[in-house]
């Protein structure tokens, strides 16, 4: 079996084992490495190593793990030789390049030869939930290992110092260095949100507080409808997004409130604005909140939305465990 894949292999790193050890894996005859010339490389890339220094790291990275059936060859364009060769059997390609083996089958079949078994390998993703690559080493912000060596910038889409506080504790407790900053964005949706609307409203949040930031983080909190039955309960939701534009999502516990509550904001008024008139504490939201009153101090707000904020944080904690 000839198996093929390709890069730039600048700054050598676990993602680029993790893509040679899949095409070795394949107990090949042969792997053709395409290795893009510094035209093709510095064409989306600031700085980049020169050809024969990437050529030299390469061969040495493969000889230093045993991968010797090689062939490494400069390539100019997304294919290289691969759509013209009629004795190859497999590509082995990163996630991100996926759709560059789809089209490079296509043409291969335009051209009479057959299709190319292939085996995507996924991103390796760094300590900080994004994946490992050689312009992020280059910037400082991650070792080889994808070890994180600079604080992660999270944006959190409120002014609201209680939701600002709950990620920053999170991000304490996962021992992950983070600035965090708090920025007002608009949600787009009702001050008082409804069932779909509370979701909705963090991932708005979220997608506008993450400017240049690694993270955006929404929060969110609205009267939510139990299933088979008009009662509701006030769930905070919170979004996690970050610059691959992966979201995740979780949601704190959920409460009822009293009958006073609920018919003022079917009157018109916000949730915030009933209990601040039930309990006499005005802007009650920046303070122990609705939960904190409610539960006369055993739990408040602060408990209530880093929970939120956890539980949205479960698939990057365990990232090994769910698929992007």
């Amino acid at each position: 079996m000839r198996v093929v894949t390709g890069g730039t292999f600048d700054v050598l790193h676990d993602g680029h084992t993790a893509l040679l050890g899949a095409a070795f894996a394949l107990r090949p005859t042969k792997v053709l490495i395409g290795l893009t010339t510094d035209r093709m490389a510095c064409a989306t890339r600031g700085r980049v190593n020169p050809y024969a220094v990437r050529e030299r790291n390469l061969r040495r990275f493969l000889r230093a793990r045993g991968w010797r059936k090689t062939q490494i060859d400069p390539i100019d364009d997304p294919y290289g030789p691969a759509d013209d060769l009629a004795d190859l059997d497999a590509i082995v390609v990163s996630a991100e390049r996926a759709k560059v083996a789809a089209a490079l089958n296509e043409a291969r079949v335009a051209k009479g030869l057959k299709s190319l078994t292939v085996h995507v390998v996924p991103m390796v993703l760094a300590q900080d939930g994004l994946p490992i690559a050689s312009r992020r080493i280059r910037a400082g912000l991650i070792d080889r290992h994808g070890v994180r060596l600079k604080p992660v910038r999270v944006r959190v889409g409120s002014d609201n110092p209680v939701k600002a506080r709950a990620v920053r504790r999170v991000f304490e407790r996962l021992r992950i260095r983070a600035r965090v900053e708090a920025s007002p964005v608009a949600t787009k949706v009702p001050e008082q949100p409804f069932d779909e609307e509370a979701l909705q409203g963090a991932m708005n949040r979220a997608r506008a507080a993450l400017g240049d930031g690694d993270f955006g983080v929404g929060i969110e909190a609205g009267l939510v409808r139990l299933p088979g039955s008009e009662d509701r309960l006030d769930v905070q939701y919170c979004v996690v997004i970050d610059r691959t534009g992966h979201a995740t999502v979780g949601q704190g516990p959920g409460f009822a409130y009293p009958s006073a509550v609920l018919r003022r904001v079917r009157s018109g008024s916000s949730v915030g604005e009933a209990m601040a008139h039930l309990a006499s504490i005005r802007d009650i939201g920046a303070k122990q909140g609705a939960i904190g009153y409610l539960t006369k101090g055993l739990l408040d707000r602060d408990a209530l939305t880093e929970a939120a904020v956890l539980m949205a944080m479960v698939p990057r904690i365990r990232q090994d465990l769910y698929s992007r």
